[in-house]
């Protein structure tokens, strides 16, 4: 009898002692041998955290800063002078005895610029460049008239490197220097030569040359003086 309750007893604490080391040994395995399912452990999330989310999601990605503007282009200097023109009111001409008042004129009915009233006076083309600004001004004078000479008998007299002096109202002159003297018949002169846009500051000379057509009532041939302003 006493032996049978030793015997009970020593297999009580041999199961004991097994099951104590299998815990120990692996907290997941169960009795069967088997891995037990845990539940996974999560930090409880806070105010903070959920912030911190919230600004991760709408965070942007920075965008370059843009590329600064080029810098524009500076016109050439030639563009950037200020405007010398005046409204012309004496011309001279020393070389040739030359000095006369100016009138303002336009365009005629027929289409040509006008001339002036005056055998002894010259014609600006107003609607044209003043003398001194950028471009071809323009000065017309008669030749003759039926009594004789006119102011501009002479023009074809002048040399390359003969000036040509406009003064304002105010007193105001520029200077201008014979470039080229050039004769056209009366239907080919270069319009754009003469009126047309020009960096340069010029002013030229017209008058008439060449025979005189009775039929048309004005000479065959033009005479232009191109003349530039004086640096």
């Amino acid at each position: 009898m006493r032996k049978a309750t030793w015997t009970l007893l020593l297999a009580i604490l041999l199961v004991t002692i097994s099951a104590c080391s299998s815990s120990a040994a692996d907290p997941n395995v169960g009795g069967s041998g088997r891995p037990q399912a845990t539940a996974a452990t999560t930090a409880p999330t806070t105010g903070e955290d959920r912030d911190t989310s919230a600004n991760a999601a709408n965070a942007t990605i920075p965008l370059p800063s843009p590329s600064p503007s080029p810098t524009p282009l500076t016109p050439p200097a030639v563009l950037k002078e200020a405007n010398l023109g005046i409204v012309p009111a004496v011309l001279e001409i020393p070389a040739i005895g030359v000095k006369a008042d100016v009138e303002q004129v336009g365009t005629a009915a027929s289409g040509e610029m006008g001339v002036p009233a005056s055998m002894d006076g010259v014609g600006w083309f107003e609607p044209g460049t003043k003398p001194g600004d950028r471009g071809n001004a323009v000065i017309a004078g008669h030749v003759d008239s039926k009594t004789g000479p006119a102011v501009f008998y002479k023009l074809d007299q002048l040399e390359k490197g003969d000036e040509v002096i406009v003064e304002d109202v105010h007193g105001k002159r520029l200077t201008f220097i014979v470039q080229q003297i050039e004769s056209y018949p009366r239907e080919a002169a270069p319009m754009e030569d003469i009126f047309g846009f020009s960096y340069q500051s010029q002013l030229n000379l017209i008058t008439c040359t060449g025979e005189f057509n009775r039929e048309a009532k004005t000479h065959d041939e033009r005479l232009v003086v191109y003349t530039e302003l004086k640096k």
